[in-house]
C-alpha cells in the first residue's frame, strides 16, 4: 500500500509522510549531491595517496642523506 503524502508548504519537491517524514522528491538535485560526495571522496582519497607518497619521498631523502654523511665521513 503506497503511503500517503503531503507536500510540504513552500517547496515544490518535499513531501511529509503520514509518519512525519520529510522527503524530497526532487532526483536532478539527488543525483547532484550523490555525484559530489562521490567526488570529494576521490578527492579526499586522491590527497590522502599524495601525503603518503610525500612522506615517503621525505623518508627516502633522509635515508640518501645519512648515507652520503656516512660516505663522507670515511
Amino acid at each position: 500500500m503506497e503511503e500517503k503524502r503531503l507536500k510540504v508548504e513552500g517547496h515544490n519537491t518535499l513531501y511529509r509522510t503520514s509518519n512525519g517524514t520529510i522527503v524530497n522528491a526532487d532526483r536532478d538535485s539527488y543525483e547532484a549531491y550523490i555525484k559530489k560526495r562521490c567526488a570529494s571522496k576521490q578527492k579526499n582519497e586522491t590527497l590522502k595517496s599524495l601525503s603518503e607518497e610525500l612522506e615517503n619521498a621525505k623518508s627516502e631523502i633522509e635515508e640518501l642523506k645519512s648515507l652520503i654523511k656516512q660516505i663522507i665521513h670515511k
